[in-house]
């Protein structure tokens, strides 16, 4: 503002009548005062009468208090200013201006000028900003001075769009979304010492180009404030959402019946580099309460110095599916069934996790895919860094691996700066039986891949109730075993000793088993495995085979499986040198086995008047298939003149069943096997 050149050329208006002068030039040149600055400035007065005077000011250029803006080619028109004692009012005034940031407006002009003492009260209406309305009623008082903004339906897109131009880290968007916002900023010639704003931002719906932020029936409203601080700002957030859906890729939120809401007190130091969070609480009904606090640094050294999180309340499905789950997108927990509700604490100090428990109450996860799930967990579980051990208790009431169902079971372990151990044997009931884990130890470090190890015992499980919980023929007879130092390393799992497992009255040997993956999308499995003294008759009953009786041993050497199904292996199935059981096929068995032999396998001979025994002796019996590419190369117990014999018949009535396939596509080989002991147990039924 002109300053006291103004007011010598209002007080030389005010004696213009008596000389019948009715106008006055002033060519200012040059001014400015404490925060600002203009250029070219000059005053026209034209005296209306004793009290009232026309007014035209214009400047090249001028630079506002705190430098919120540069603006060129300015006039200021006032047809009738009021001029009474030290004061110049003026209540319906012009301002036109060239904006280097928003452009030429034309805007609507209000101001009370009291040139003695430079105190300046104004009011400019009608600016238009981001296809918006803004009114900025402004102080000015000896270097102080003061804005206050009130907008309203400013566009979302064009805000954007001028943000991203103007080198903010910011996406442009595209919809239809709306700001109404009121501040105030307040400062002196040094600096702003004080703002606070409401932002309201309502949108139907808008997203940006590539698809990671987007918005539809938004109500969200923001308070804010700053304040000059030691050595740099302290600001003051809160935000409530209201209404909608906002999607910040990965996340989308939801606004409940009842807003979420969001409180934050900040320190930022810029010559430090560093963001102070003071406190910070966050509500989301019927999901989370937590508060925080923490240091994140900008400058050398980890970006976040410490951080400390107390979840009061996390209420599942809700927190899972909102804050958790689209972080796990294609892994094993991508895809759960959660309910209950837990509640803890988290601590980082010197760029690492130093602390972090949690109280369980009634959670029960349950993997969508059927692979894995626990009902009503409940209990404590915890870790530190520090040297004390931290006891965990965690208890549930049910569950299940795959359709195999767990009883209740209680897990203590304690745990260390890098290692988790099983302070007391727990025993997990599964199906009819149990198992018994009576050593594990988990060990883990920023340099080496997670690692455990367990061992077990698998109590006698029926075979019955297992099989038609997995889905398979029914099995007779019990299941159980050793499982000997079991290792876990980098998503891996192998067995370090040999797998024992009793069934069909018989021992199945496992060794060399690792398994990659398991929970993964295609897990992988390599197993070499030996079957001894498996009876028959136990076996075949249960397949609807058709009945044999006698003892059977098997070698699969390097079975490889992916997502569960073969890949590999080359399998020897046969009657044991020695067998002294008694060995009879009846007419059903082999009558599948024909009917699969008509498929390449194998056929019978001279069946015409067989077919009129009941069972047939056999001496051996057996078949080997080497998968590979899809293909089973195929063999049998013995060489025939012709083809391999899959059965070798003895005395009377004799009967021999040959293959003559050299060659079988494997899964036509399975479909055929389902196929007629579908067929068979059809007919028995």
């Amino acid at each position: 503002m002109p300053g006291p050149l103004l007011l010598a050329g209002l007080l030389a208006v005010g004696v213009l009548p008596g000389y019948a002068v009715e106008t006055a030039t002033l060519r200012l040149g040059a001014l400015e005062g404490a925060g600002w600055s203009a250029r070219d400035v000059m005053l026209r007065i034209g005296l209306l009468d004793a009290a009232h005077v026309r007014l035209e000011l214009n400047a090249a250029s001028a630079v506002l208090p705190g430098k919120l803006d540069e603006l060129t080619d300015l006039v200021l028109v006032c047809a009738s200013a009021e001029l009474a004692g030290q004061q110049l009012h003026c209540a319906d005034g012009r301002l036109r201006l060239h904006a280097a940031r928003f452009g030429d407006q034309d805007l609507e002009l209000s101001f009370t000028y009291h040139p003695g003492s430079g105190r300046i009260e104004s009011r400019l209406r009608n600016i238009r900003l981001f296809d918006g309305r803004i009114a900025v009623t402004g102080h000015y008082d000896s270097g102080s001075w003061q804005l206050d903004i009130d907008g309203e339906e400013v566009s979302l897109q064009a805000l954007s769009a001028w943000a991203a131009a103007s080198g903010f880290p910011v996406p442009e968007l595209e919809g239809d979304g709306h700001i109404d916002v009121t501040a105030r900023l307040q400062g002196d010639s040094r600096q702003l010492t004080h703002a606070s704003t409401q932002l309201q931002l309502v949108a139907d719906a808008f997203t940006d180009a590539a698809g990671g932020l987007a918005g539809e029936a938004l109500d969200i409203t923001l308070n804010g404030e700053v304040r000059p601080a030691v050595n740099g700002w302290r600001l003051t957030l809160d935000i409530a959402h209201r209404k909608g859906g906002l999607y910040v890729a990965p996340l989308y939120i939801e606004a409940p019946e009842q807003p979420i809401t969001a409180a934050a007190r900040l320190l930022w130091q810029p010559a430090m580099r560093r963001l102070e969070i003071e406190s910070f609480a966050c509500h989301h009904p019927d999901a989370l309460q937590l508060e925080a606090s923490g240091r994140l640094n900008t400058g050398t050294g980890p970006l976040l110095e410490s951080l400390d999180v107390r979840l009061q309340e996390g209420v599942l499905p809700a927190l899972y599916q909102t804050y958790v789950q689209p972080w796990l997108a294609g892994t094993v927990l991508g895809d759960l069934q959660t309910s209950g509700r837990f509640a803890g604490e988290l601590h980082w100090r010197g760029g690492g996790l130093s602390d972090i428990h949690a109280d369980l109450q009634a959670v029960t996860v349950h993997d969508s895919d059927g692979r894995f799930g626990l009902d009503e967990i409940g209990g404590r579980i915890g870790w530190s860094d520090a040297p004390e051990a931290v006891r965990s208790e965690v208890q549930w009431t049910g569950g299940n691996v795959y359709r195999a169902a767990l009883g209740p079971a209680m897990i203590i372990v304690e745990s260390g700066r890098d290692y988790v151990r099983l302070l007391d044997a727990a025993t997990i009931p599964v199906i009819d039986g149990a198992l018994q884990i009576d050593a594990f130890r988990l060990t883990f470090s920023a340099d080496t891949p997670l690692h455990w190890e367990v061992d077990s015992i698998l109590t006698p499980i029926s075979m019955s109730k297992l099989t038609l919980a997995l889905g398979w023929p029914e099995f007779a007879g019990k299941l159980s075993g050793v499982i000997p130092a079991v290792r876990y390393d980098a998503g891996n799992l192998e067995v370090g000793g040999v797998l024992l497992v009793r069934v069909f009255d018989g021992t199945v040997t496992l060794r060399n088993l690792k398994l990659e993956r398991p929970f993964g999308i295609i897990p992988r499995l390599a197993v070499d495995a030996e079957a001894r003294n498996i009876d028959l008759e136990t076996l075949t009953r249960t397949f609807a085979f058709g009945r044999i009786e006698g003892r059977l041993e098997a070698t699969i050497a390097g079975l490889r499986m992916e997502s569960w199904r073969p890949v590999a292996f080359d399998a020897v199935i046969r009657t044991p040198d020695g067998d002294t059981s008694r060995h009879r096929i009846s007419q059903q068995a082999v009558d599948t086995i024909s009917d699969i032999g008509g498929g390449g396998v194998g056929g019978a001979l001279s069946r015409s008047f067989l077919r009129y025994f009941k069972d047939f002796p056999y001496s051996k019996l057996g078949i080997r298939c080497r998968l590979e590419n899809g293909v089973c190369a195929m063999g049998g117990v013995e060489q025939a003149k012709q083809g391999y014999y899959l059965v070798k018949g003895r005395m009377l009535p004799h009967l021999d069943v040959i293959g003559y396939a050299d060659r079988v596509n494997w899964d036509r080989l399975v479909s055929q096997i389902i196929a007629v002991t579908r067929q068979q147990r059809g007919s028995v039924q």
